[in-house]
């Protein structure tokens, strides 16, 4: 991958020693590890209910997902699905999956090479970073918009992160080298040179939680990391110093601070599920049923039109907010803005 070119000279930041983020990682390292698969208060109240309309038969849903199945992605981490939004997940990814191959046969006949790159495809694991850091003091977390020229997902609001590499994260177990993917792509992404920061290690991780599956069907874990460092304003030259970022891969690296984003929390429309569970209103127009987040993005001069936090992010996103960054920071657990 290409990196930004860099200034050799050391950079002058200041250890992020506030009372507030340094007392606030145990306790959020603690949170995240005090769950287990036999604690059902826990995983009911560490997510959040999407929004599903009455005549939607999710009562049914149970029988179609094995308990094995769904045992793969309950790890003993903080849950960021219900256990009903993990199984509409996973019946949308089986449909897509059997569309997709009939397609392949429809178009040419099956053969191994096709199989296999379908199953090697669906198995591949993502970890990505949820970068927690102070900006002048604020409690804030770290964005990246994707470049215009990738393939997927292109221009969208994420967390960075990427596909485990056998090669580069090792093969320990999966609290280790999906850490070690993690790190490694945010590396990668925001193009920071640890040769310049007073210490070598920029993110000290915090944490995990359970995997969510992405709609091709990868396990994608969200690993929480906090930056070491108070960072300046994300529109200064300073910052962009910091983060130059690797322009093949984002355009833009930015912070929000935590109480905006509970404060600018809405709900939309959740496209993941805009076939399998919607239906045409009276008027003809197709309606989805099932309502995920969103969250607004401050005015900057970098931000573009339809710039918001949505999708994959904002459903890792949101029990984050309310269950472990809102307590912890803001003395709150609920979205400021959300009607759920």
């Amino acid at each position: 991958m290409r990196a930004a070119q860099q200034s050799t000279s050391r950079l002058v930041l200041q250890p992020s020693t506030s009372l507030l983020l340094q007392n606030a990682a145990p306790r959020i390292a603690s949170i995240l590890s005090s769950f287990t698969n036999d604690d059902t208060t826990t995983r009911h109240e560490g997510t959040e209910q999407l929004l599903v309309e009455d005549d939607v038969p999710t009562s049914s849903l149970a029988a179609k997902v094995k308990e094995e199945e769904l045992r793969q992605w309950q790890t003993p981490h903080l849950p960021i699905l219900t256990d009903l939004q993990l199984k509409m997940s996973l019946i949308e990814i089986e449909r897509r999956r059997k569309l997709k191959q009939q397609t392949i046969q429809h178009d040419q006949s099956t053969n191994s090479r096709s199989t296999s790159t379908t199953s090697s495809y669906k198995n591949q694991e993502a970890a990505i970073l949820i970068p927690l850091c102070t900006v002048q003091g604020t409690p804030s977390i770290l964005f990246t918009r994707r470049s215009a020229t990738l393939s997927n997902h292109a221009s969208q609001i994420s967390f960075p992160g990427g596909y485990f590499d056998e090669q580069l994260d090792g093969i320990g177990d999966d609290g280790d080298r999906l850490v070690n993917t993690a790190l490694r792509e945010t590396q990668e992404e925001l193009c920071y040179n640890t040769d310049q920061l007073p210490t070598s290690s920029l993110i000290t991780v915090l944490g995990r939680t359970q995997p969510v599956p992405s709609m091709q069907g990868k396990k994608v874990t969200p690993i929480i990391g906090m930056c070491n460092y108070d960072l300046p304003q994300h529109s200064t030259a300073e910052f962009e110093r910091i983060f130059p970022g690797n322009p093949d891969e984002v355009d833009w690296i930015f912070t929000i601070p935590i109480r905006e984003l509970m404060e600018g929390e809405t709900s939309e429309p959740l496209e993941r599920w805009s076939t399998s569970y919607s239906h045409h209103d009276n008027n003809g127009k197709k309606r989805n049923v099932v309502m995920g987040p969103a969250f607004h993005i401050p005015e900057c001069s970098k931000k573009s039109e339809g710039d918001k936090i949505w999708g994959l992010t904002a459903i890792v996103l949101r029990p984050l907010l309310r269950k472990v960054f809102g307590p912890v920071f803001c003395g709150e657990g609920v979205g400021g803005n959300a009607k759920l």
